[in-house]
């Protein structure tokens, strides 16, 4: 009999093949283990391989790019940290491994695929895919560059670039394909003109460089750009005639902006700031304009414009007191009408500065040189408020002053509300209630009216700041203090010399006929036939015979 107990014997054939079974799983699971170890020590290489490539960068670079597309990959992703619109594209073109880096919003979508992922995927050429090839051949984008440096590579892909990274190759290829966000060519809001164009600078560097050159095509108008910001390294353009400018000019404000240190630049009036000569001057040294042709006209005066990227005006230096007092309305109306127009102007500054003064002097200390009528009559209307007249035009001042900003600051929509408001029932309730003299409020009103006629808003500006410490200079000396009021600034704009010009422009240089040709009044184009010398072109001639000028 068979014992039941007693196993069965297996086959040598089946043990075999479950043997081998058994060191196949082993091996399998051992090369598995293997396969993710060298991809961790892959990491680690290029993790000390970015690490090196750091130390051995230059002082000023934050690393340098290797052949390596992993290390390059990392270097960017540990300095572009916390970015989540970065994006990381890798793909096989020509039998080389390629990295796009790029910024989602800053790129044109749509480009990117026509003119560099297309171009890329479908290359199979037998020669080799290289940077230089790349760039010549094979991407059809307009603007391709090799940067040298890491830096520079960097800040063209936060410009709305595309860094193409080739396997093999330490250079890297930027793409620029940007999408800006930007405003259209819209007229001024500022320096509005009723016969002359009405386009006006955007935000945008590019196109504020384009308005300039459609209006002259002189191979001498030249562009120099620069970047601002030790973090936000905003764009700029010096723009400037070369063989007209200043001798000197252009390596003085260059190198005065090269001297700014600060992280961030948002706005034209940092940049003036910083080249004033003096700080807390009510007078601004520097000529802001939206106006493209205003740019053109000073520029073949000799002068240098500043564009800043971002900023929907330009810097115009030098300039003078009268710059901030002509209108682009000068040139393109009569030149007779233009030149009344001018006079009004200065006129309209004197009244915004110093009407209230006088008036105080005169009904305060001086009544007696008023009209007796008008004394008369003054000294009722004076009966009836409770506060002095000093008082009266302080008060009146802050109600304007606090009008004029709410309607600077309310929408559109509502500023003609706000001026019914302020125009119709807080004026007439403040008289007929008694708080303030009838005369005075009309004063007030002129002062506003003229400083509004002020073509520079800057200008008023400081006529507005100007107001107040003559008014106070005549509440307390008379007219002796408007006097002195009136030296004092006199001298002060006379000690005003921005980049070594008078402030006062050739006012008292009554030997310069070509000054004055384009001064206080406005001569016909025929007789202005030289420039004006209180800039310091280059070519003293504009056009004809200058003769005894």
């Amino acid at each position: 009999m068979k014992n039941p107990s007693r196993p069965k014997p297996k086959k040598l054939s089946a043990v075999s093949r479950q043997n081998s079974f058994f060191r196949l799983s082993e091996q399998l699971t051992l090369l598995r283990r293997l396969t993710h170890r060298s991809a961790l020590l892959g990491e680690e290489l290029a993790q000390l391989s970015a690490k090196f490539r750091r130390l051995t960068a230059a002082k000023d670079q934050p690393f340098a790019f290797t052949t390596n597309l992993s290390t390059n990959q990392h270097l960017l992703e540990t300095l572009l940290r916390d970015s989540m619109d970065v994006r990381y594209r890798r793909f096989v073109s020509g039998g080389h491994n390629v990295l796009l880096v790029y910024l989602m919003g800053l790129i044109h979508s749509e480009l990117l695929d026509e003119t560099v992922i297309f171009p890329l995927i479908t290359y199979n050429a037998s020669l080799p895919l290289t940077p230089e090839r790349a760039v010549s051949s094979v991407l059809s984008a307009n603007a391709v560059s090799l940067p040298e440096q890491a830096s520079d590579a960097i800040q063209m892909m936060m410009s709305g670039s595309v860094l193409l990274f080739l396997d093999g190759y330490a250079e890297s290829i930027a793409i620029h394909i940007p999408k800006n966000a930007k405003r259209g060519i819209n007229s001024s809001k500022i320096e509005s003109v009723i016969l002359g164009p009405s386009d006006a600078f955007n935000e945008t560097l590019t196109d504020n460089i384009a308005l300039i050159r459609r209006r002259t095509r002189d191979t001498n108008v030249k562009v120099r750009l620069l970047h601002l910001g030790e973090r936000s390294h905003t764009s700029l353009a010096l723009v400037y005639c070369a063989n007209l400018i200043k001798p000197g000019l252009l390596e003085d404000v260059e190198s005065r902006l090269k001297a700014i240190k600060i992280d961030l630049i948002l706005y034209s009036n940092t940049l003036e700031e910083y080249l004033s000569s003096r700080t807390w001057s009510p007078f601004p040294e520097a000529q802001a304009t939206e106006r493209p042709d205003n740019v053109v006209a000073s520029i073949y005066e000799g002068r240098l414009a500043i564009l800043l990227d971002n900023t929907p005006n330009a810097l115009i230096i030098p300039t003078t007191l009268h710059c901030h007092l002509q209108s682009a309305d000068d040139y393109a109306g009569p030149a007779l009408g233009a030149s009344v127009i001018r006079i009004t102007r200065y006129v309209a500054a004197f009244i915004g500065v110093y009407l209230p003064a006088i008036y105080i002097s005169l009904v305060s200390y001086h009544p007696g040189m008023l009209p007796t009528s008008l004394a008369i009559s003054i000294a009722e209307l004076r009966v009836r408020t409770p506060f002095p007249s000093f008082i009266e035009a302080i008060i009146m001042e802050a109600l304007l002053e606090i009008l004029q900003e709410a309607i600077t600051r309310l929408p559109e929509k509502l500023t003609g509300v706000v001026g019914v408001v302020g125009a119709l029932v807080i004026g007439t309730t403040v008289v007929e209630a008694g708080l303030v003299n009838p005369l005075l409020v009309v004063i007030i009103a002129t002062t506003a009216i003229a400083s509004f006629a002020m073509p520079s808003y800057k200008f008023s500006v400081a006529i507005r700041l100007l107001r107040v410490p003559v008014l106070i200079s005549g509440a307390v000396l008379g007219l002796y203090g408007v006097m002195i009021s009136f030296l004092t600034i006199l001298v002060f704009m006379c000690s005003m010399r921005p980049f070594g010009e008078s402030y006062l422009g050739g006012l008292f240089d009554i030997s310069s006929m070509a000054d004055w040709k384009d001064l206080l009044i406005r001569a016909p184009a025929p007789l202005r036939t030289s420039r004006a010398r209180r800039f310091g072109p280059q070519d003293p001639v504009r056009a004809g015979d200058p003769g005894d000028e």
